[in-house]
């Protein structure tokens, strides 16, 4: 270079005349070697021109591609970079590709299906004898379909980057909703007997149902990555909740529109509410005791 150079001082812009100068060495240097290495090849007042210039420091980092380096800095020693690349792909080992939204789905949906099915097997089921043709179409068809809907919603919120064609919150929301409103059409309005007695022993037996099956659901969220962990949550408290809503639906011989709306969507809206608040408590960060 010719002529020395001296940065900002006092927190004073540097001049355009020491811009030129460092324009010139790093065009000198950068035809010499195509790229630097922490900028060993800089002079000090180089080095320390670009500390105060924003506008050097900036072609610095483009002409290198590392906008993080500092050219003032020392460079890491060769050795010490060599040992910790070494451990760390001595650290590193395979892991098992996570399988494709669809197969997540099916798993889910299968998982519902075998939680479900010994159930009905082994109970007595007056509901179905007790339920019309088009009752037993329209529920399998809510129930069922909002089965696969949240199977679907839940594999897609454990799969980042995926493409999402219906929100958690919608999914839920949908299901809910048609849950609600085929029961309210289906179902004739009497006045039900034992209201109080019959519904409790159907909220307990339902939520009784849906807690492991919330568990086994959980197991299988957990070899993915959940990303909103409070709406995954409640996913998996709808997935249960409507697995038990699934079995009470059949073992139950009240089918009357109010008990239906209370006790057995009370199993699906309670099993929402303690799966969302269960991960809501376990992804709060630990409280910490300020230090005197």
């Amino acid at each position: 270079m010719s002529g020395p150079m001296r940065p900002g001082i006092g927190g004073q812009e540097a001049t355009g005349h020491e811009c030129r100068q460092i324009d010139l060495e790093l065009d000198a240097v950068f035809s010499r070697h195509a790229a630097l290495r922490g900028g060993e090849e800089l002079s000090e007042e180089a080095r320390l021109h670009l500390r105060s210039c924003e506008r050097c420091r900036g072609l610095y980092h483009w002409l290198t591609g590392a906008s993080g380096a500092d050219p003032a800095s020392p460079a890491v020693p060769a050795a010490m970079v060599d040992s910790v690349s070494a451990r760390m792909k001595h650290s590193l080992r395979p892991v098992k590709a996570q399988s494709s939204p669809a197969v997540l789905a099916a798993r889910f949906l299968l998982l519902f299906l075998l939680c479900a099915a010994p159930v009905l097997l082994m109970m007595r089921t007056p509901g179905l004898s007790a339920m019309s043709m088009a009752q037993l179409s329209g529920m399998l068809l809510v129930l069922l379909g909002g089965a696969a809907l949240l199977s679907l919603s839940l594999a897609w919120q454990i799969s980042p980057g995926s493409l999402r064609r219906v929100s958690a919150g919608g999914a839920v929301t949908a299901l809910s909703g048609s849950f609600l409103a085929s029961i309210a059409a289906l179902y004739p309005w009497h006045e039900p007997q034992g209201f109080l007695e019959h519904g409790r022993s159907c909220l307990s037996a339902g939520l009784l149902m849906a807690a492991p099956a919330a568990m086994f659901f959980w197991l299988l969220v957990r070899r993915g990555y959940p990303l909103a962990s409070r709406m995954v949550g409640a996913t998996v408290g709808a997935l249960a909740g409507l697995l038990g809503a699934f079995v009470l639906q059949f073992c139950c011989d009240r089918q009357e529109a109010v008990h239906l709306l209370v006790w057995h969507g009370g199993v699906l809206f309670a099993a929402v509410a303690v799966g969302a608040a269960v991960a809501w408590v376990s992804d709060r960060p630990p409280h910490s005791t300020a230090s005197e």
